[in-house]
């Protein structure tokens, strides 16, 4: 009982932070947090062409018994970790169904040097680095669908197929807004990885 108690306050907690926000260098999501870096190449109505800076990622996997992800990777930002450091959240909260299973996963503020990474205490965490990449990616509100919704998955494999680039990757959800922001308030995105050099 105290730590569903526990995992409510957090839970608590960490939507007050979404709401309210905080100042950063780096750019600001509409959520007030720090977003993944990137640049836009191309924008085509709902669909964008985007180059991404190497990631630092801490990460989990997950599997449909078990839903504390989130906590887990909530868990390490919250001083769950070798340094007891507190880490400011960003966006976006990234979700990827590979051949290995499902993994949620953070990024970690561009503050934080590549060898100041402190290390996972929590079980089944891990950090590691995504490479930079270019990725087309879907935006769209509404509900979080996993894999992304048909329109959305139809709607960017035919852009992708259409302007003749290789697909890299399983497809990614990126998640913006806390599951408590209405509907159609939400900015959710579809990303595939793709090979820029072979359009």
């Amino acid at each position: 009982m105290v730590c569903y108690k526990l995992y409510m306050v957090k839970l608590l907690i960490l939507s007050i932070l979404f709401v309210t926000g905080c100042s950063t260098v780096a750019k600001i999501s509409r959520s007030g947090y720090e977003e993944a870096p990137h640049k836009v190449l191309v924008k085509n109505g709902n669909i964008e062409l985007r180059s991404y800076s190497e990631l630092q990622l801490v990460e989990t996997s997950m599997n449909t018994e078990d839903e504390g992800g989130f906590m887990r990777l909530f868990n390490y930002i919250d001083r769950g970790n070798s340094k007891s450091q507190k880490i400011a959240m960003t966006t976006p909260v990234y979700i990827q169904k590979r051949k290995s299973g499902k993994t949620m996963a953070f990024v970690l503020p561009s503050s934080i040097n590549k060898d100041e990474v402190p290390a996972p205490t929590g079980i089944n965490v891990k950090t590691e680095i995504r490479s930079s990449g270019t990725f087309a990616v879907y935006r769209y509100s509404g509900k979080r669908i996993d894999g992304g919704s048909d329109n959305a998955k139809k709607s960017l494999n035919d852009w992708i197929l259409k302007n003749g680039f290789k697909i890299l990757s399983e497809p990614i959800n990126a998640y913006y807004d806390t599951p408590w922001t209405p509907t159609f308030f939400r900015r959710n995105e579809l990303m595939i990885q793709v090979d820029a050099d072979h359009p």
